[in-house]
């Protein structure tokens, strides 16, 4: 939420001159976040924080704000993207190790009783990393959080068909993924339910 100018010791100068900022920049922020991102709602929110952080600067705002404005926009839109690949690639180690554990316990093993499972988490994280984020959040949501195709299907927005044909789809990159990781241990779809 952008910080209301009129909170600022009754309204000062420094406040309207904000608010004219505000005022007369905010439309070429979103759009500069809208050129970048496909989501609106993101968009808007990377708006909300560049105005944030340009109040808490706004002593050092040059004259000319709006390529000032753009720069904290860009760094803002950079931190969120990087938050985001971060959040996705734990996701998919920790579905991977998941898996791994999965297949251990269903074989009867227990996390010391195999040297190779260190390396088939590996092995199963750096498949998920190969897919593409669509296929890695098919698959997670219906490994990982464990989600009918019903639930599944309205998570993504889609219906329970479709999702299963994208499951089908996922599932075998998937296999193909981990064939050319590790050729000598074919992988089946059939393997990835």
């Amino acid at each position: 939420m952008v910080p209301s100018p009129q909170a600022d010791a009754g309204g000062d100068d420094r406040g309207r001159r904000f608010a004219e900022c505000f005022r007369v920049h905010y439309s070429r922020v979103l759009a500069y976040g809208l050129r970048r991102s496909l989501d609106r709602a993101a968009a808007e929110d990377a708006a909300a924080e560049t105005f944030l952080v340009a109040w808490r600067r706004f002593d050092d705002a040059p004259s000319e704000p709006l390529p000032w404005l753009l720069a904290i926009a860009r760094n803002v839109i950079f931190n969120e993207t990087r938050s985001v690949r971060r959040r996705d690639r734990m996701a998919a180690r920790l579905a991977a190790e998941r898996l791994v554990l999965g297949e251990q316990s269903a074989a009867g093993l227990n996390h010391e009783g195999s040297d190779d499972s260190a390396a088939n988490a590996r092995t199963v994280r750096m498949a998920l990393e190969r897919l593409g984020d669509r296929d890695r959040e098919i698959l997670l949501l219906s490994s990982w959080d464990g989600l009918s195709a019903r639930r599944a299907a309205a998570a993504l927005g889609c219906s329970p068909g479709t999702f299963a044909v994208r499951l089908h789809r996922a599932r075998a990159r998937f296999a193909r993924a981990l064939n050319a990781l590790s050729p000598s241990k074919p992988s089946t779809s059939e393997e990835l339910r």
